[in-house]
């Protein structure tokens, strides 16, 4: 009776010692996973099989948590991420969709296409101005020939067909 009762073949809560599947079903990766956490220096025992505690430990101080979308997706048992950290996320990006919001609506920012409305308005004013420079040159010095003014002309719509670029720009 007493030999059924300390039958030590029987392991007492959870197992010290996994094999790679089992290691890898534990902390959340592929077999495949955990022979290159092998090759990196994850530490094996003698028969072949991982220590759990020592595996963990090496886990948590040589693998990036945040490296897999695998990892992110499945909450790992040593991981340090928790529901809360999450919570704490979400309400972080709502609050700053309100600050956004709210910046808009108090008019501290200018959407794109009213600046360049604006800026269009102010160029081709601009553009207009400087193509009557030759004859409003012409009304004040009467003296230039029809050549002067040509040349005038000439040479302020060169400038402003480089400072316009490319055609398709």
């Amino acid at each position: 009776m007493i030999s059924t009762a300390l039958d030590t073949d029987r392991p007492i809560g959870p197992p010290r010692e996994l094999s790679k599947s089992g290691f890898a079903s534990l902390i959340g990766v592929s077999p495949g996973r955990v022979s290159q956490m092998i090759k990196e220096g994850l530490p094996v025992e003698s028969s072949g099989k991982i220590d759990v505690a020592r595996g963990k430990l090496w886990f948590q101080e040589n693998v990036d948590q945040r490296r897999s979308v695998a990892q992110r997706q499945t909450e790992l048992p040593l991981g340090n991420r928790s529901k809360e950290s999450h919570k704490e996320r979400l309400l972080r990006e709502q609050a700053d969709h309100a600050a956004m919001k709210n910046a808009i609506l108090r008019r501290d920012y200018v959407k794109a296409t009213d600046v360049e409305t604006r800026w269009s308005d102010l160029l081709r004013r601009l553009r207009s101005k400087i193509l009557a420079v030759p004859s409003r040159v012409r009304q004040a010095c009467p003296n230039l020939s029809a050549q002067d003014v040509a040349a005038i002309d000439s040479e302020l719509r060169a400038a402003l067909e480089e400072m316009a670029g490319p055609a398709d720009a």
